[in-house]
């Protein structure tokens, strides 16, 4: 959305009467107001290479087409914060070249009157502060997917009705074995089985649900059959709040025959944790239950559950999957590989 109220349209063209017409057209523009600035000379302007945020060049196309969409393009790279609209006589192929080549708009001589104008250069600088914002947070996102693409787990992100929003390197080998958990042109996250694909929208239903704080850690975890495999694929699911798509869920999906070597060290220097507790938070998150840990340690259930107790407390989460979701996204599992 445009914020400013008013700005300059510097109208790049030969002809002073041209620049006459459009200025009275632009004294009735409405919410935002436009001013004209008449430059005659492109490669002058260029040379200064001064523009505000928010203003626009109105470029006359009208002759010689060819080589204004070259002194368009060098314009476009010289002065970058400003969207460029280009002025055509009858041929609309011209405009639409002209974006094609990177204008905002284009306005057709014959057809200009206040409201076009007032519109197509509206439309032009907000599609030009959307392109900016993108093209500023494109190498962030790109970062941040290199990251995710690191982590030794599985992770999807899924909206309410199990569309699959982002999932990182290890989610899309699981998914294109289709063994196990499956996705399909709908973009849907769906388990091979019809009977565990039921449990799974019921697991990520109660998930969202504002009664899932009353469930216990083990409701929001299930065990998907994989025909290939002998181990099943082990899925956490925690929400993830909301946002432009609305509420939704994060999957971390782990193969428990497959373990990730992570540094306890790192786990326990980094939270505070004991070598036992560092010890636990680390078979969390390679998917192990409480149980399995408990049988495979030789420690009884109490013991494992005191341990867990301390490492919610110094972690400052409340969930296993709070603790897996810390270390995954942590500098700890950066570092991690496969041991198979």
């Amino acid at each position: 959305m445009v914020e400013k109220s008013n700005a300059i349209v510097r109208f790049i063209g030969k002809r002073e009467e041209d620049a006459q017409q459009l200025s009275w057209l632009l004294s009735n523009t409405a919410p935002m107001h436009f001013s004209l600035e008449h430059i005659h000379d492109l490669q002058e302007f260029m040379d200064k290479g001064t523009s505000r945020d928010g203003d626009v060049i109105l470029l006359d196309v009208t002759q010689d087409a060819e080589c204004q969409f070259e002194m368009m393009t060098a314009l476009h790279q010289k002065i970058s914060n400003s969207p460029i609209v280009v002025l055509t006589g009858d041929n609309e192929e011209i405009g639409r070249e002209a974006i094609r080549r990177g204008a905002q708009d284009y306005l057709v001589k014959a057809q200009l009157t206040t409201d076009t104008m007032s519109r197509s250069l509206l439309n032009a600088v907000q599609r030009h502060e959307i392109h900016q914002r993108d093209s500023q947070s494109a190498p962030l996102l790109d970062s941040a997917t290199a990251v995710l693409n690191r982590l030794p787990m599985g992770i999807i992100l899924v909206t309410a009705d199990s569309k699959i929003l982002f999932f990182n390197g290890k989610a899309k080998s699981y998914l294109e074995k289709s063994d196990g958990l499956v996705v399909g042109p709908d973009r849907i996250c769906r388990a091979t089985l019809p009977g565990e694909n039921k449990a799974l929208s019921k697991l990520l239903s109660e998930t969202l649900s504002p009664s899932s704080e009353n469930k216990s850690e083990a409701e929001f975890a299930i065990s998907l059959t994989r025909m290939e495999n002998d181990s099943p694929l082990n899925i956490m699911v925690a929400p993830i709040g909301t946002g432009v798509a609305g509420k939704g869920a994060v999957l971390f999906v782990s193969d428990p025959a497959e373990p990730v070597e992570l540094s306890v060290e790192s786990i326990c220097g980094l939270y505070g944790l004991t070598p036992a507790e560092g010890r636990l938070a680390l078979g969390l998150t390679n998917g192990h239950t409480l149980d399995d840990l408990a049988e495979k340690w030789g420690v009884s259930m109490h013991t494992v559950r005191s341990q867990l107790r301390q490492v919610f407390r110094k972690t400052d989460t409340s969930r296993q999957s709070e603790v897996v979701k810390l270390i995954l996204t942590g500098p700890a599992a950066l570092q991690a590989s496969s041991l198979l």
